[in-house]
């Protein structure tokens, strides 16, 4: 019970406290000083009223003049202890914020270090698949090439020669002409993925990249190009030939992604201030979801059939290799973008000596 007592008191005092420092200086003097003298005043007549029965004027005016000048004594020392309570809560309170900022700022950078954390765990994953790859990729890559430059050779001279061959036959070449296509790709994406050569740049227009690439893929007829790739566009200073491969690969890949037909537009917009030009590959497939996302670009993945899924790790690659980056948006239901980020001839970091030339 005493217990519940002492709690009761302490949370009546420290709700006057509060309300005493939600007032102004001067109305809590006031009402402490009026407080004194009317309990004053009071005690003063009790006392006088239960002495004698009668009231005393002098006795009166004393008790009210004495605790005047006492509240007046009493008022300075708590209002100098209000004002120190008033400044404690305040360093408090700014201590708290500083608390809170740095709190924040400590969990930001655990963030970042957990994500370049994470970024470093996926590049050695990378590479560690890579390494993998480089110890099969020239043996097995040459040995498969040349069968298949051998039947890519016997398929042609078929086709050539059976001219008055049946539909089903001629069906049937198709067929494995197409087979070995997709079989000397495979070939190409490995033995590309392990051994990226250093870029020997030359000045050259974007329009002529993406304009050689697009001769090179066969578009269906159920599938609508779209350019717009502005004449006025800075040259670039890239390897011409590793950057038609990078242009090649993206735009396959966003055929492919429309088997039903479609709409693949590329652009290319210029950055004066980063002195980079942005070239955007965008297809109208059906997009890819978030957690494909963030593997596309890691060797052995793939969300198609029959690929070995380094298509993309060769376009990082060789952009990077270029001085440029590679990145990816997409919406499921909606198609993809990919973007490809090179800087211009007259950039910085598009230097031959970046090269090492």
């Amino acid at each position: 019970m005493a217990d519940n007592l002492q709690n009761g008191s302490s949370g009546v005092l420290k709700r006057l406290v509060q309300a005493l420092l939600g007032l102004s200086t001067s109305l809590v003097a006031v009402l402490f000083l009026l407080g004194a003298i009317i309990v004053s005043v009071l005690m003063v007549l009790t006392i006088d009223i239960l002495w004698d029965g009668r009231l005393n004027a002098e006795l009166e005016f004393a008790g009210v003049v004495v605790p005047f000048f006492d509240g007046l004594l009493l008022v300075g020392l708590f209002m100098g202890l209000l004002s120190e309570i008033r400044k404690e809560a305040v360093r408090r309170e700014v201590a708290e914020k500083a608390i809170r900022i740095l709190n924040e700022e400590l969990e930001n950078k655990v963030r970042e270090r957990t994500q370049q954390l994470l970024d470093v765990q996926e590049e050695l994953v990378r590479k560690e698949k890579l390494v993998l790859l480089g110890q099969v990729a020239d043996t097995v890559g040459h040995e498969l090439r040349n069968p298949l430059g051998v039947m890519n050779n016997a398929v042609y001279f078929l086709q050539t020669t059976l001219v008055d061959a049946d539909e089903t036959t001629r069906e049937y070449l198709g067929i494995i002409k197409e087979e070995i296509v997709d079989a000397e790709r495979i070939v190409s994406d490995l033995l590309d993925a392990v051994r990226t050569k250093p870029p020997r740049p030359e000045t050259v227009e974007v329009a002529g990249l993406i304009e050689q690439a697009l001769r090179k893929c066969e578009v269906p007829a159920s599938i609508t190009v779209r350019l717009e790739v502005p004449g006025t566009l800075p040259a670039l200073l890239v390897d011409p030939g590793q950057m038609h491969q990078v242009f090649w690969n993206l735009i396959t890949n966003a055929l492919e992604a429309m088997p039903g037909g479609g709409t693949l537009e590329i652009t290319a917009v210029e950055d004066q201030a980063a002195k980079t030009v942005l070239v955007a590959v965008r297809d109208s497939g059906s997009g890819i979801g978030p957690e494909q996302q963030a593997r596309l670009f890691q060797p052995m993945f793939t969300t198609k059939a029959r690929r070995v899924g380094l298509g993309l790790v060769v376009v990082r690659d060789l952009t990077q290799a270029n001085g440029g980056s590679v990145g990816v948006e997409s919406v499921l239901g909606e198609g993809s973008t990919f973007l490809v980020t090179l800087p211009t001839a007259k950039s910085e970091t598009g230097d031959l000596s970046r090269h090492g030339q």
